[in-house]
């Protein structure tokens, strides 16, 4: 997405048992989801459809209020969170695959890796089958 994308700020409150969201500066940017995650996908569309845009060429902020309260820094604080987090472990287990392949290339058996790493021995075994699967490009059925 470009830095001179559009942003669209989107206000959303609990109202009879839905999500309504209300596109600021839009007419009819109203919509409404019973499930709080299906929120950003009809948003997308609405404005899409209203502005004949790709749904993926312009911002959102996202506002969310309830009973005269703003929650929206707590819930975009909450989010950035997770997607930190999210990130940490992908390079967690990155990193993890990364050790298990160099050590078990280096001749250490999967028991040692295992302690050294403070890991199961089982779960060495599967994290190095998935390994091997992937530089051989071919499915892996352990998780």
């Amino acid at each position: 997405m470009s830095e001179s994308a559009p942003t669209y700020h989107v206000s959303v409150t609990r109202e009879e048992g839905l999500w309504v969201a209300v596109v600021r500066d839009l007419p009819a940017g109203v919509t409404d989801v019973k499930r709080i995650t299906d929120l950003e996908t009809e948003v997308r569309d609405l404005i899409a459809t209203l502005r004949e845009v790709d749904p993926y060429e312009f911002e959102i902020t996202w506002h969310y209020e309830h009973a005269g309260h703003d929650f929206s820094g707590l819930i975009t604080t909450l989010r950035e969170r997770e997607r930190n987090a999210r990130d940490a472990v992908r390079k967690r287990d990155e990193a993890r695959t990364s050790a298990i392949t160099r050590l078990h290339d280096a001749g250490l058996s999967l028991r040692e890796i295992a302690e050294i790493l403070g890991l199961s021995h089982q779960r060495v075994q599967q994290l190095s089958a998935r390994a091997a699967a992937d530089r051989a490009g071919e499915p892996c059925a352990t998780v």
